[in-house]
């Protein structure tokens, strides 16, 4: 009777061990997978900022020429403090997207202005190192690389045993950097 007893103690004791194991290792594993998710995203921060640094560009050489009041110049003002929060990516998206809409829209209608054109710095800003700078940061935006890693890690993580696992154990899903509302990619 001792010896049967014995037996389903050792038994008992290596499943709960095999399962801290697999628990452990499923645990680690995911969690450095999105640590590699977390550094693409760093790196869309990164351009994000060169984003922000065009839009307060674009901001102030309108300011000059513009009402504070234009809708336009309100929009990328809070489109500039949506990219500096720490909103979730889906509002950061959504927030780049409108930003880019309304820096094109306020430098047509800069270039159309007397006050802009008669001023030889601000002609120059508009016409030429704003729209390339704009064009520039919109390339840099990684989002298609970063967005590509976190849905193989997302389908890494639902398709398999050990991401069941680590998600019971609290591992995340990767935010897309979409817009609310739009498709993941």
């Amino acid at each position: 009777m001792r010896r049967k007893s014995t037996a389903i103690a050792a038994l008992l004791l290596m499943l709960v061990l095999l399962a801290s194991a697999l628990g452990i290792g499923a645990y680690k594993g995911w969690a450095e997978e999105y640590r590699q998710v977390l550094d693409a995203q760093s790196s869309l921060v990164d351009m994000l900022t060169a984003r922000r640094e065009v839009g307060y560009n674009i901001a102030t050489v309108a300011k000059r020429h513009i009402s504070p009041d234009d809708p336009l110049l309100q929009s990328i003002r809070e489109s500039l403090q949506v990219l500096e929060s720490g909103e979730s990516l889906p509002r950061k998206a959504a927030a780049n997207q409108r930003l880019a809409a309304d820096a094109q829209q306020v430098l047509g209608k800069l270039e159309s202005l007397s006050s802009v054109q008669n001023d030889e710095r601000d002609s120059m800003y508009v016409e030429n190192l704003l729209p390339q700078a704009l064009e520039q940061s919109a390339q840099w935006t990684q989002e298609t690389l970063y967005n590509q890693r976190a849905l193989s890690f997302n389908q890494g993580l639902q398709g398999s045993f050990s991401g069941m696992i680590a998600r019971l154990l609290g591992v995340k899903e990767a935010e897309f950097f979409l817009p609310p509302g739009e498709d993941k990619p």
